[in-house]
């Protein structure tokens, strides 16, 4: 029978192995750490059933750790306990909106209430999200117009995502078509690609299949299922597996990011539909802001609401064309973040394979990138919780 097994995370040593008793006591499995870089390290070898978190960790505020802890997509249900010396209203106020379950006052009393309370917190998160087959968060990358810089984009972030969420797994797929560009951006040149995946029979094309054959570019962090590498091979895309294609890659990975350039269509249409979140990319002349308000409204009567896009401004050639609010103002819709001009710092870091952020690390973009991110990751998540 598998043991329920508690993380705990506390500074204070003699603090930390108390507990740790008293739960080993109760036939806990018990993992401990020092700080919240080493509780997170701990949580990525081994996904704990709950955390008991101090509140005076001394590397992170604990109401961020667990801000960021609840990003990721393995923990965003999982019970986190904050346990203080020096109770503050204001700190426990944080802790819970952050998205912490309780919060204790220690003393002797609280570590046996914190213990009895164990069960019914693990069974009270179990009847608020029931068992049903999980599925990794997926986010489509698309474009009303070409030139928008979709598909480079599209590689950065899932760079940031991969960098963010170091406990979840990544896999990025192009479906651009009829050739796609992320084995030139990512430096791939093998024959293993989309077109043949599509080949496979449904039984043959399982998540250990895929978690097995997908490519790991050099320099980049994702997985990687490259798409067709000339208009002549797209021909022989089996357009009807594409949907499963998806699903089992949504089965395999916690997030599943798919670069479809200015490629809507009949093929697209379904799994943009399915997505949690669909990334609109525009730039800032008027053709393709008019262009971009005819996709946003046909996507809507599609269904795919207008909570789940994510309007997202490149800013590719500089501050020439139209202002963000004026872009607003024929969108209807927010935009979400501005890509800020990177001049030719992104053709460069593709000519060389690499992330902007390996080869421009002071780029003010990667701070966009980092933030998208973490958006993306949030917004997919509250999505798929309803």
């Amino acid at each position: 029978m598998t043991r329920i097994s508690v993380l705990i995370i506390d500074t204070d040593e003699a603090s930390r192995q108390f507990l740790a008793k008293t739960l080993q006591k109760q036939d806990f499995q018990v993992i401990e750490a020092e700080s919240a870089m080493e509780g997170l390290q701990k949580i990525s070898e081994s996904i704990p059933h709950i955390i008991s978190c101090d509140a005076n960790i001394l590397d992170m505020r604990v109401y961020e750790f667990i801000q960021r802890l609840r990003q990721e997509k393995k923990f965003a249900n999982t019970p986190i306990v904050v346990f203080s010396g020096d109770p503050d209203p204001d700190e426990m106020d944080h802790c819970l909106q952050a998205g912490g379950n309780e919060y204790y006052v220690k003393s002797g009393q609280s570590t046996n209430t914190f213990i009895k309370n164990i069960m019914p917190l693990l069974s009270a998160m179990k009847e608020a999200h029931p068992e049903e087959e999980e599925k990794g968060v997926l986010s489509v990358f698309l474009s009303a117009k070409g030139g928008t810089g979709t598909s480079s984009l599209c590689a950065n972030v899932a760079m940031s995502l991969s960098r963010l969420m170091t406990s979840s797994t990544i896999a990025l797929v192009d479906m651009v078509l009829p050739i796609g560009s992320q084995a030139l951006i990512t430096g791939y040149e093998g024959d293993f690609n989309l077109i043949e995946v599509s080949k496979l029979e449904p039984e043959e094309m399982t998540s250990d299949y895929l978690l097995e054959n997908l490519i790991r570019p050099e320099n980049w962090l994702f997985d990687l299922l490259p798409g067709s590498p000339d208009p002549g091979t797209a021909g022989d895309f089996n357009v009807s597996h594409a949907p499963n294609i998806i699903d089992t890659l949504r089965k395999a990975y916690d997030y599943v990011l798919v670069d479809f350039g200015r490629s809507f269509s009949r093929i697209s249409l379904p799994i943009i539909q399915e997505a949690d979140v669909a990334v609109m990319v525009l730039s800032n002349d008027l053709s393709t802001v008019t262009l971009t308000k005819r996709t946003l409204d046909y996507m809507q009567e599609q269904g795919v609401h207008q909570e789940r896009i994510y309007p997202m401004l490149n800013r590719a050639v500089g501050l020439e064309g139209l202002t963000k609010a004026e872009a607003e103002k024929i969108l209807e819709i927010g935009i979400r973040t501005t890509v800020p001009y990177m001049r030719s710092n992104l053709t460069l870091a593709n000519n060389q394979n690499v992330p902007i952020e390996t080869k421009f690390p002071t780029d003010s973009a990667n701070f966009v990138f980092k933030q998208m991110a973490v958006e993306i990751s949030q917004m997919g998540i509250l999505t798929q919780a309803g």
